[in-house]
Parts: C-alpha cells; structure tokens; sequence
C-alpha cells in the first residue's frame, strides 16, 4: 500500500454557486494524475464556503467589526484572550472566532463554516460519480479546529500554530 499526494493547481477564485463537484473533477481529469475509484480528494473549507455563499460583508473599516459575527456563530463562548475568542460553533467544533475567517476573501469580507460539511462533502463526491463514473471519498479540511470529540484527533490551533482537519467527509 502507498500514499501518493498530489496538489491540485488551477483552480479559480470561486464565487457562490460554483458547482465544486464539477470543477474539481474536471481540473483532475485535466491533470497528469486524475481520479480512480478509491482516491480521497481534499477541499478546503474555504471554497466550499465561498461557493456555498457563506460569505458576508463586514465593515473594512472597523477591525472588529467581525466580533459581533464570531458571537453570533457560537453557541458558547469558552474564552477571550486579546481579540481572540475561543468559541464552541453549532456545528460542535470548539475553534478560534467560531471559524469566521477573513484571510482570503475580499476586503470587508468574512467567510463562515460551512453549514453542514458532510453534506458538502457529499455533494461534491456525488457530482463526480455521477459526471466522471469515479467513486471518491472527499473530506473538507477545516482549518483551526479542534473536533468533536467522536472524531479523530483533537488540535488546538490557537496554541502557537495553525493545522487541518477534517470537517466533513463523504463516503468512497
């Protein structure tokens, strides 16, 4: 058994709307390496949040004008340190600013988590069999998280760095 890793290069700034499953599978076929029955894609919560348009407008004038969003994300704040808050989210992850993230999006704008990433997940795995014939299993990797407990590994990333993990997963 081996573990190849292949970075997939060319994918445009996505905007809401944007049919993932379809774009991801075509950029693969596209590449030197494509897609077989068995392989694992991994997305980023990011694109999936800019196509899911789980995108909003902040004030890019007031640096924290994203704060009221954070508390309107969590369900529990757990801590404040600085301008940091350690929330818990809806979806059950215990993460930095309840995963509202303004790095690579717009100016004056945040990107929330997905509102259901296994079911984005899946998705995106279903749009690829159903276009190409190919049985993937797709994860969508979460950023700064620590997961619930039920899942794989736990990882605070507001402890001096920053890592993925899974946030939702589709079959393969």
């Amino acid at each position: 058994m081996s573990l190849t890793i292949h970075p997939v290069h060319g994918i445009p700034e996505i905007s809401e709307g944007a049919d993932l499953g379809r774009l991801l599978g075509e950029i693969c076929s596209d590449a030197d390496f494509g897609l077989v029955d068995g392989d694992v894609l991994v997305v980023t919560q990011k694109i999936v949040s800019k196509a899911e348009g789980a995108v909003i407008e902040i004030d890019m004038d007031d640096p924290l004008s994203h704060k009221p969003v954070v508390e309107r994300e969590a369900v529990r704040i757990l801590r404040r340190r600085g301008d940091l808050i350690i929330t818990e989210t809806k979806h059950g992850f215990v993460c930095a600013n309840a995963g509202v993230d303004l790095s690579n999006v717009a100016r004056g704008h945040a990107a929330l988590l997905p509102e259901d990433s296994d079911r984005s997940a899946r998705g995106i795995r279903d749009r690829i069999l159903g276009r190409q014939g190919v049985s993937v299993g797709v994860v969508v990797s979460v950023s700064y998280t620590h997961l619930r407990a039920h899942e794989t590994l736990r990882y605070r990333g507001w402890r001096g760095g920053r890592g993925k993990k899974g946030g939702g997963g589709g079959g393969g």
